[in-house]
């Protein structure tokens, strides 16, 4: 993740001189429309990355703090706050400018089909969100034939969403939420202390009616999380479970 490793190279260049860029890592050329495969994984980093992004690696590293798969436990300091919005829940209704012009408004999203699964992802070009927009991409074809729209959001602007678009072959509506307002709404908020405000990866399946069928949390411990390289099909799988 482009936070993770932004945040570490940071507190690199504070014990020795560096020559290495900071410019955000970007994934590997991707092939056409979107087709690229990868078996790039992050769920396990994780903890380890929130702790750092959160302004306390050492603090965290000296309390001992457990992690599954990690040599760092996970305590209080690394709990998350009870979502805003949860399975079962009407969701917020919104209106926010997409990628290639307009604007898209969940009601209107919803009236179109059956399900809509609203992802909320860090940042565009960083390697996990690229994965998880190419799986979705990938699987386009089987949302569709279940009846279910694809729509991405983050805090990045729109020219930056089409030029994410475009070299990823993205054809599903990606939309912008430059203040963070949809975010907050939907507990999907993720403020970094010198970094600011991104959107933190969350997922939410959405019924015709606004019900929340289904909600996945990037957060460790949790037996919803948000796996980058399968979650285009732990989706369909819940998709299939509550059609």
């Amino acid at each position: 993740n482009f936070l993770f490793v932004f945040t570490v190279m940071m507190l690199a260049s504070a014990r020795a001189p560096c020559s290495c860029s900071l410019s955000p890592p970007r994934c590997p050329p991707l092939r056409a429309r979107g087709r690229a495969r990868s078996v790039t994984t992050h769920a396990s980093s994780v903890p380890v990355r929130r702790a750092i992004l959160l302004g306390s690696a050492g603090a965290a590293l000296g309390a001992g703090l457990a992690v599954p798969g990690s040599p760092i436990s996970s305590g209080p300091a690394l709990a998350a706050a009870a979502p805003k919005v949860d399975v079962g829940d009407v969701a917020p209704t919104f209106a926010l400018p997409k990628a290639g012009g307009g604007k898209l408004a969940l009601a209107d999203a919803l009236k179109e089909s059956k399900f809509v699964v609203l992802y909320f992802y860090n940042q565009d070009f960083s390697p996990g969100c690229s994965v998880e927009a190419q799986r979705f991409q990938q699987s386009l074809t089987k949302f569709e034939s279940k009846g279910a729209k694809i729509v991405g959001i983050s805090m990045d602007p729109i020219d930056k969403h089409e030029e994410f678009c475009d070299k990823g072959g993205l054809t599903f509506p990606v939309l912008s939420d430059a203040d963070g307002s949809v975010s907050a709404q939907y507990g999907a908020e993720l403020s970094i202390p010198l970094l600011g405000k991104f959107s933190d990866r969350q997922t939410f399946l959405i019924d015709s009616a606004g019900t929340v069928k289904g909600h996945w949390l990037e957060r460790d411990g949790s037996m919803a999380n948000v796996k980058t390289t399968e979650h285009a099909d732990q989706v369909l799988a819940k998709i299939d479970q509550v059609a």
